[in-house]
């Protein structure tokens, strides 16, 4: 066998392997997500950013009807947006954080389609993790986005199935 072709058939093996392992592997579980949109987050600065619910909730029960964001005091003012087909919501919460919530008008946001929440939003004075409980409703169900992220033990896997959604805001230039 020529170098060329021993090249080519180690190629098609490993392709084939790895395909293989795509194959059978387990669906990944999908997050409430904090999409930056390609602009860091920066202590003390503004910028507009995502909320990514990719899918129903857990149960696969018939869609989305309801996304509420609870906003931590830490965090600066947030402005949400307006996403078709959805109203939205703000309200202040009690320890001095925000409640933003978006409610579907009409059918249900169908299981498999994601839906994106942009917001404006004031970053914290002080660089560091913040993280942003979401609660998603479905007919007949609920999803808390909200367990911290823990290293995988005999019992849970990494990551948790319900991740709290979190950024890293970068000290100020």
């Amino acid at each position: 066998m020529t170098s060329g072709r021993f090249i080519r058939f180690i190629t098609a093996v490993c392709l084939c392997t790895f395909g293989g392992f795509i194959a059978i592997a387990p669906a990944a579980s999908a997050h409430a997500i904090i999409e930056l949109n390609g602009v860091a987050a920066v202590a003390g600065q503004s910028s507009v950013w995502t909320l990514e619910i990719q899918h129903g909730c857990i149960t696969e029960s018939a869609g989305t009807t309801q996304v509420i964001a609870f906003v931590g005091k830490p965090w600066g003012a947030i402005k949400p947006g307006v996403v078709s087909g959805w109203k939205v919501s703000a309200a202040p919460l009690a320890d001095g954080g925000q409640q933003i919530t978006w409610s579907i008008v009409g059918k249900p946001n169908p299981f498999g389609t994601p839906v994106y929440f942009p917001m404006t939003v004031k970053w914290p004075n002080s660089p560091g993790v913040y993280g942003m409980r979401v609660l998603q409703v479905c007919p007949g169900d609920l999803t808390w986005w909200e367990t911290p992220f823990t290293p995988a033990t005999a019992s849970s896997p990494s990551p948790p199935i319900t991740p709290l959604p979190q950024v890293s805001v970068l000290a100020g230039r």
